[in-house]
């Protein structure tokens, strides 16, 4: 059962979306907790995440509202005054402060927020909060997403077995630079805010900052933590014994729903990981990393099954990274295709590698010890009829 002690959750049909299906989440904490959150890197930044950075410089929160359906991005004004009124419907029901509300959306770009349908929905979406309620939340977020994505993970801190749990949603829209995805994340674990905020940070970093699918960077990308500290250990800061331990867990809890995003691209039917070794920076090994995961010449390759390797030497020499095309070494899982820049092994002996749904390609350019990678999709046929006709 997906749940954390202190926190219930609830998602419901709130009339958002053209198809009755969940579009309204609420996920609320009996005890404020403190936040920390990343957020896209966009400049184009929806109205929900601009509300969202501010509040989260507060400390603490005690309830995200969520909507799927609607964006509430490039709104002026109007948007921020609308998601502002719907964190003051909700303070006011569940009697906090409306600081303490953390607005959310994803949808569609450039149409109003529902304010009225939202208002008279909330009664329903609050009644409807349960321990167990999670999974109601992530379907409430889905939009294109085939699937719910939450995972949860147990730890013991001190003797006691705290929680952590994360939902989240995403198909498309997805190069997150924090850093359209979300993910909301909840422990009873007790950790000071600076711990948070870092383990937050370095998490993403190598977990939702990894994966591509279609290269584009969502004006709504927003990862939040909760933490109640219900559990009643002793305050977690960044040089406790039990800091790494929390951060690993964190890290692997965020890798699994990041990869569950790749999983469900739209269209996807291949998730590969792309692997950069031998780099002189780590900072030049993911430059080539992303190229090669955002190439549409690459993907299209991935998902024909097709062995055709020089798309992806070429897409590593147009990263920005100077290496040496005599010295680059190419493998398709354990397979070495290319050595020293030149083709050792004929494409239909490795073909059944790309045949699987999950494999690797590794990538080593001999320049230095730096490595990098990212997980990435194909791009299919379905990916275009999905985002042709996304709005009708």
């Amino acid at each position: 059962m997906i749940e954390v002690p202190g926190f219930l959750s609830s998602g419901i049909y709130a009339g958002i979306k053209k198809k009755q299906k969940k579009d309204l989440g609420l996920i609320f904490s009996e005890l404020p907790a403190r936040v920390a959150a990343v957020f896209t890197t966009n400049v184009v930044k929806a109205a929900p995440v601009i509300i969202a950075m501010e509040r989260v410089k507060g400390g603490f929160c005690q309830a995200i509202i969520a909507n799927s359906g609607n964006a509430n991005a490039c709104t002026a004004k109007r948007g921020i005054k609308d998601a502002e009124l719907t964190t003051r419907i909700v303070a006011n029901k569940l009697n906090i402060k409306e600081s303490l509300v953390i607005p959310s959306s994803t949808g569609v770009i450039g149409e109003f927020l529902p304010v009225e349908k939202i208002e008279k929905a909330v009664p329903n979406l609050i009644s409807s909060l349960r321990h167990d309620g999670l999974v109601d939340m992530a379907e409430a977020i889905m939009t294109t997403d085939k699937f719910p994505k939450y995972a949860s993970s147990r730890l013991k801190i001190n003797g006691k077995l705290g929680t952590i749990c994360a939902v989240g949603k995403g198909a498309g829209m997805i190069a997150p630079q924090m850093a359209t995805m979300l993910c909301f994340i909840l422990t009873d674990i007790n950790l000071t805010r600076r711990a948070m905020v870092k383990s937050l940070k370095s998490s993403v970093e190598t977990s939702f900052n990894r994966i591509i699918v279609d290269g584009d960077t969502s004006t709504n990308d927003a990862v939040i933590m909760l933490s109640n500290g219900i559990l009643g250990n002793k305050a977690i800061w960044e040089g406790d014994r039990t800091y790494n331990k929390f951060e690993r867990a964190l890290t692997e809890l965020n890798t699994e729903i990041a990869e569950m995003i790749v999983r469900d691209g739209e269209g996807a039917t291949k998730v590969v990981k792309i692997i950069i070794k031998g780099a002189k920076t780590e900072n030049e090994a993911n430059l080539i990393a992303r190229t090669l995961g955002s190439s549409i010449l690459v993907k299209t390759a991935f998902y024909g099954e097709d062995p055709n390797w020089g798309r992806l030497i070429a897409a590593a020499g147009r990263a920005g990274v100077k290496f040496d095309p005599e010295r680059v070494d190419l493998y398709f899982g354990d397979y070495r295709v290319v050595r020293n820049g030149v083709e050792v092994m004929n494409g239909n002996k490795f073909k059944h590698v790309m045949r699987q749904p999950n494999f690797t390609v590794t990538i080593d350019i001999k320049s230095g010890k730096a490595s990098s990678f990212v997980i990435a999709s194909d791009i299919t046929i379905e990916y275009l009829k999905l985002n042709a006709h996304y709005r009708t």
